[in-house]
C-alpha cells in the first residue's frame, strides 16, 4: 500500500531498491564532476548536499541525481535502470582525469517518513536544516529531504542503520515505489530508461531544484542546456495528474488532450501509481497548459486525468 504525503503511517522505513548508490573518488572529483554534470558541484561539501542531472553533447537528460560528500568521496543515488546508460556516458570521460568511478556495494540507503519522525528527539536527525542538510556521523550519513515532507535518507552498512533504528518501538516497512511516490508529489522526476535521452533538464522542472547551474561554466550538454534557457526554447514541463484506476500505465506512453472534438497526442508518461483506488501520473506535457481548461486521458484505455500540480 502507499500513502500520499499528508496520509504517512507515524514512522516509517523505505529501502530504496530502485535505486543506486554510485561512489566517484580521487583527487580530481569535483573538478571531474564539475565538467559533466549541471549542477555547480563547488557548492557540494559535508553538509551540504545537491541535486543534478547528467545530460549527453545534445543537452538531453540521461539521469537525475542527488549528490553528497562523505569523508573524501563524492556519492550520489541514481535510479538502476539508467546506471548503465549513464556510466557509460560518464566513464568516457573520466580516463582523462585522476577519478575512480564504481557502484558503492558495501553501503546502503534506508529512508525514514512519518508524521512521528521529528518527534523522536534523534540528535543526528534533529541538527539538520533546509541548508545544513547532510553530515557523516560514527559512519552513518544522514540527508534530510524538507519535500513535500519531512524525509530522510541514512546511508551506511546494513548493520549501522540497523543499529540506528532498533529504538523506535513501532516502525511500518513501505516499498520502494513510497519514495518516488513522494517524489511525484514534490513535483520532482522520476527518470528511468524508455525516457532517459529525450527532453531537456528543464522539461523536467529541475531548475526549480537547483540542479542546474546557468552561471558555472562548461558541462557536457551546456550549450544547449543554456540556450533553451535564455531563447525559450524548452516547451515541455512536469505534471502531476490523477484519475480512476487504471489496470496498466507504462513508462513511456502517450498521454492524449482534448481539443474541440478530438484528440491529439501530448506527453509522455514518466511514472504511474495506484494510490487510494486512484492513478496517479507523472508526465512531461506542454508547459503553460490552464489547469481548468484541458482534458487529458491515456491513449491506451482512454481513463480520463486531471492535472492537479505543475
Amino acid at each position: 500500500m502507499l500513502y500520499p504525503a499528508q496520509s504517512l503511517p507515524p514512522i516509517s522505513k523505505i529501502s530504496l531498491d530502485d535505486w543506486q548508490l554510485i561512489k566517484v573518488s580521487g583527487v580530481d572529483n569535483s573538478k571531474f564532476l564539475q565538467g559533466q554534470l549541471t549542477a555547480d558541484i563547488n557548492e557540494l561539501n559535508d553538509n551540504h548536499w545537491l541535486f543534478s542531472a547528467h545530460c549527453d553533447p545534445k543537452g538531453k537528460t540521461l539521469a537525475n541525481l542527488l549528490i553528497f560528500k562523505r569523508h573524501e568521496d563524492i556519492y550520489y543515488l541514481v535510479r538502476k535502470s539508467v546506471v548503465d546508460i549513464h556510466l557509460k556516458e560518464l566513464k568516457k570521460y573520466a580516463i582523462f582525469s585522476k577519478v575512480s568511478i564504481t557502484i558503492e556495494s558495501s553501503l546502503s540507503v534506508l529512508g525514514l517518513v512519518g508524521t512521528e519522525i521529528n518527534s523522536q528527539n534523534l540528535e543526528a536527525l534533529a541538527t539538520l536544516t533546509s541548508q545544513n542538510n547532510c553530515h557523516t556521523v560514527n559512519n552513518l550519513t544522514f540527508i534530510k529531504i524538507d519535500f513535500p515532507t519531512d524525509r530522510y535518507l541514512i546511508i551506511g552498512t546494513d548493520e549501522e542503520i540497523a543499529e540506528f533504528i532498533a529504538p523506535f518501538s513501532s516502525i511500518t516497512t513501505l516499498p520502494a515505489s513510497q519514495w518516488a511516490l513522494l517524489d511525484m508529489q514534490a513535483n520532482y522526476p522520476i527518470i528511468d530508461a524508455p525516457v532517459s535521452h529525450q527532453f531537456l533538464p528543464q522539461a523536467f522542472n529541475l531548475q526549480q531544484f537547483a540542479a542546474i547551474s546557468f552561471t558555472k561554466g562548461c558541462y557536457c550538454g551546456q550549450e544547449m542546456v543554456a540556450r533553451a534557457q535564455y531563447r525559450g526554447i524548452n516547451k515541455r514541463s512536469l505534471y502531476l495528474l490523477i484519475g480512476e484506476h487504471a489496470d496498466s500505465v507504462e513508462i513511456g506512453d502517450t498521454l492524449e488532450q482534448k481539443l474541440g472534438d478530438s484528440w491529439r497526442e501530448t506527453g509522455c508518461i514518466l511514472a504511474s501509481f495506484v494510490v487510494n483506488n486512484q492513478i496517479w501520473v507523472q508526465a512531461i506535457l506542454n508547459n503553460e497548459i490552464p489547469e481548468n481548461e484541458a482534458t487529458f486521458r491515456l491513449k491506451n484505455n482512454h481513463q480520463i486525468l486531471t492535472i492537479i500540480n505543475n
